[in-house]
């Protein structure tokens, strides 16, 4: 016979008892339940620990509907009656001081209901913070005191990076903030909105210092490291390098086997550029990556057909990534130096630390997957209960940041040995 859902009344949210401690959280919130209801029944209903388990997950009560097949306003209406209410009384929080979902996560987490990510030794989970809607940008200051967060909420969040604590919020894009990255100084904020305004911010006030390009939608962006070229790659399979203050067109780079240039990355030393993304001749499928020599523009090499691109600090290796692969190659000889099957589907999210020690990739499974540049899985980070959409790494490569599509922004310590 097969066993009723009642009997598994986790499911469809079962990993959140891999990141909670759910069976005392069901046994404390029904003593809060019988505490605001005595009359009701004693213990959670299996409606009731599905809908917990489904925001332990991180979903919102509209995803939870949908999973459940259930009407969204039939679940807001009961969680609102129900289970909000429990958590109040369970954290010590005056009644109906919870306004918005993410709330309840945060409030549990703090009242220490949270297991400790399963990471390898050496990864602390510093702080949380948060969006009100998915990361999709992440950098962190040269000089090690910030932190920038773009977000589908149109807004860009200033953070602390040792304490946490929110700086300032930048409201000047109308639509998600696909690019954040601070000057060598620390002292400006460029941002690409997915409307296609770059702008750059003065961080001492938050104040607009002008606007850099109108790009398209789909057109990509990168800046360079001594952030003196603006580089962008257009639908036409071209890129366009631009002095990044003035605006003056330097070199249009030709030579892309596609035509929608979905990364760019610059090497450190200034002397190279690789980009990839799609071919739409060929049915959308993944374009070869190309490396161009800078300053003559002449087509070098190429390599696979990844998506994703990044360039060690060395200027020695390039790393590219897609589906649930990764390679390594040696930028000067073309060699593949290791490609790496992970098991998990990759995101967008990915990044070299500046000390060249490790690259980290983002997965669909709310992890973080670090690797040293011979190819080995150093760390697993599990914090994230939606897919990581954003990765950034400090200069020194012991602080990392993690961005989800439920909104949460992770601070990791780590310790990478060589």
């Amino acid at each position: 016979m097969t066993p009723s859902t009642l009997d598994r009344p986790e499911e469809p949210f079962a990993r959140a008892s891999k990141r909670w401690d759910i069976q005392k959280l069901y046994t404390d919130l029904a003593k809060a339940k019988q505490q605001f209801a005595p009359h009701t029944r004693r213990g959670l209903t299996p409606v009731e620990k599905r809908h917990l388990c489904g925001l332990l997950c991180g979903y919102s009560p509209a995803e939870i509907a949908v999973f459940l097949n259930k009407q969204i306003k039939g679940v807001e209406v009961d969680l609102s009656k129900t289970l909000y209410r429990y958590i109040e009384l369970l954290t010590n929080r005056p009644r109906n001081a919870l306004k918005n979902w993410r709330d309840a996560i945060d409030w549990l987490e703090i009242a220490g209901y949270k297991t400790q990510p399963k990471t390898s030794t050496g990864a602390i989970l510093k702080a949380t913070l948060h969006h009100s809607d998915r990361i999709l940008s992440a950098a962190i200051s040269p000089d090690g005191q910030l932190l920038a967060t773009g977000s589908d909420d149109s807004t860009v969040k200033i953070w602390s990076l040792h304490s946490g604590e929110l700086q300032q919020t930048i409201f000047g894009h109308s639509t998600a903030v696909l690019l954040v990255a601070f000057s060598p100084a620390s002292k400006t904020l460029l941002t690409r909105s997915r409307a296609g305004t770059v702008k750059l911010w003065n961080l001492q006030n938050g104040e607009l210092l002008k606007r850099l390009a109108d790009v398209h939608r789909h057109e990509s962006v990168a800046v360079s490291p001594d952030w003196q070229i603006l580089a962008i790659g257009t639908t036409r399979g071209t890129i366009k390098l631009q002095h990044l203050n003035s605006g003056q067109l330097l070199q249009v780079l030709e030579g892309y086997q596609g035509d929608d240039i979905s990364a760019i990355a610059l090497s450190p030393n200034g002397k190279m550029l690789v980009a990839s993304g799609l071919n739409a001749a060929s049915g959308f499928c993944r374009a070869t990556v190309t490396l161009w020599e800078l300053p003559g523009g002449e087509v070098r090499r190429t390599f696979g057909s990844e998506n994703y691109v990044a360039i060690s600090s060395d200027s020695q290796i390039l790393v590219n990534h897609g589906g649930q692969t990764i390679k390594l190659w040696n930028l000067q000889t073309g060699e593949l130096l290791h490609a790496l099957q992970t098991g998990i589907r990759i995101t967008s999210a990915a990044a070299i630390s500046p000390d060249g020690k490790y690259f980290a990739v983002g997965c669909f499974d709310g992890t973080v997957r670090l690797w040293n540049l011979r190819g080995e899985l150093l760390h697993t980070l599990d914090g994230h209960s939606s897919p990581v959409s954003a990765v950034a790494i400090g200069l020194l490569g012991e602080t990392l940041v993690s961005g989800g599509e439920n909104g949460t922004v992770k601070l990791w310590q780590l310790r990478i040995s060589d």
